[in-house]
């Protein structure tokens, strides 16, 4: 049973109490990795890489099936985080998987999957024939359409997108049998210049923090849908360089695996939800202060379930939290802003439904909340209170600020992306998108973004004027497979 079924027990159960007391985001050329002290290393990044072809995502569900983060959705919907999400760590990720399946191919990412590629390649080329009249080859079978793309970051000229490369198992189980993948493309045109394969399982975020780049993961699920206190999971930290990726602060440190992940760029801070799983009908979900220089971690109190969105916004220096609460104590369902030492309420009144997202966008602060069933509505921060007005979309949508504009990735069906003007409070273009579960979107240059499918194996570029598909990078090659020996008798 995933997260997304235990919230729909969990509100039916609030519903009949409630009832009952009366009221209801190399080959030889590869990005510039040098420089990794600037916080614009990647400016240089080379250009010279065999294009990628296009791709998509599958579906994370959390509390809500793909804004949530929290049980990944399997196909279309698995055990994961936030939203929706899946994943699993290809071992041979791009060089025997790009060379078995005639898909993309390049040094950069020969190099940097050796660990299950150089076994796979090792295997068919030292094995002996039994006969002459017999050969040897690899089958490669892909276990899922696609590698589930949970997070895009930029640095200067590099796009970074995670993918987690799960797939759904006999018993319908999310399946983690390979490590994380990290993939770096040209940011104007999506070339393929690079792939790293994670320390650990099932990433969740990737952040680029004073030149170095760090990457959250929340590792494979316990049997009560959380993590483990253990560093099988936690923040990694990927040495570009050299292609390899350690765990920096690991789960035993935070507490659980890593869920959400937003930072200060300018204290080196990082904010994390950890996933310690249920407690009663509740998520025992609380947040966490990492300082990444030192590794030391500090609890910030009063968040029952801050799955309901993490998000720094620079200019205020304020983090944002959503707490989706506790239905034990029927108590939390609001956000909070929160300045480093205190938490206070975006607005008074407690509300059933729950915070999903939040960002601030021009000077205003806007919160989308679900009730995970059959609405959801975005409103915003007037007068110290949340608006009357509001803007309906979907259960399972994601608000998202590109180049200082307010988007809406919503979830639901085959997913759309919107354009929200944040002074007239409408909006101005709604696009489908024919791709389940857009998770997470990134500036280009202004006038495009890119935007990773989470239930396809799509990352796709658009234009912000309209929302139009400009071109897309086809992300196949680095889903979940298994890579067989077979003997051919002639």
């Amino acid at each position: 049973m995933n997260k997304k079924i235990l919230t729909s027990l969990a509100a039916v159960s609030l519903a009949f109490y409630l009832g009952a007391c009366g009221d209801d985001n190399s080959s030889s050329a590869g990005p510039n990795v040098e420089c990794l002290d600037n916080e614009n290393c990647l400016d240089d990044a080379s250009s010279d890489s065999n294009d990628a072809k296009s791709s998509s995502s599958v579906k994370k569900d959390e509390k809500s099936s793909s804004s949530e983060k929290k049980a990944e959705s399997s196909s279309s919907e698995s055990k994961e985080d936030k939203s929706s999400s899946s994943e699993t760590k290809d071992a041979s990720s791009s060089s025997v998987a790009e060379s078995s399946s005639n898909e993309v191919s390049s040094s950069s990412s020969a190099e940097t999957e050796s660990s299950s590629s150089d076994t796979a390649e090792s295997s068919s080329s030292e094995a002996e024939p039994e006969s002459s009249s017999s050969s040897v080859e690899l089958k490669v079978t892909y276990l899922s359409e696609t590698p589930n793309a949970a997070d895009l970051e930029v640095s200067g000229d590099t796009l970074f997108a995670i993918f987690q490369r799960s797939y759904t198992g006999d018993d319908f189980n999310m399946k983690y049998d390979d490590n994380g993948l990290l993939v770096l493309y040209k940011l104007s045109d999506g070339t393929l210049l690079d792939t790293i394969t994670l320390a650990t399982k099932n990433p969740q975020a990737v952040k680029m923090v004073k030149g170095s780049l760090y990457v959250a993961t929340l590792g494979e699920y316990n049997a009560m849908w959380g993590t483990d206190a253990d560093d099988e999971r936690g923040i990694e930290k990927v040495d570009l360089k050299n292609k390899k990726s350690e765990i920096w602060v690991g789960g035993s440190s935070l507490g659980a695996g890593a869920y959400m992940m937003e930072v200060n760029p300018t204290s080196g801070k990082a904010y994390v939800t950890i996933n310690k799983g249920y407690s009663g009908m509740s998520a025992d979900m609380p947040v966490v202060e990492v300082d990444l220089a030192s590794k030391t971690v500090k609890k910030i109190d009063g968040i029952y379930d801050g799955s309901g969105s993490l998000f720094y916004d620079k200019k205020a220096g304020v983090l944002y939290i959503g707490d989706r609460g506790s239905y034990d104590e029927l108590e939390g369902f609001v956000a909070y802003s929160y300045d480093g030492s205190e938490l206070t309420a975006l607005y008074d009144e407690e509300l059933m439904w729950q915070p999903s997202s939040i960002v601030v966008a021009g000077s205003t602060t806007f919160v989308y909340i679900t009730d995970y069933f059959s609405s959801g509505k975005l409103h915003w921060i007037a007068d110290g209170d949340i608006s009357q007005e509001n803007l309906e979309f979907s259960t399972d949508t994601k608000i998202v600020t590109v180049n200082d504009g307010l988007y809406v990735l919503d979830r639901k069906g085959k997913g759309s992306i919107s354009k929200v003007n944040t002074s007239a409070k409408s909006v101005d273009w709604q696009t489908a998108i024919d791709a389940e579960n857009p998770y997470d979107m990134v500036d280009i240059d202004g006038s495009s973004a890119w935007v990773a499918m989470y239930n396809t194996a799509e990352i796709r570029k658009i234009s912000l004027a309209d929302g139009s598909t400009i071109s897309s990078i086809d992300t196949k090659e680095f889903s979940a497979k298994k890579i067989e020996e077979v003997t051919d008798a002639e």
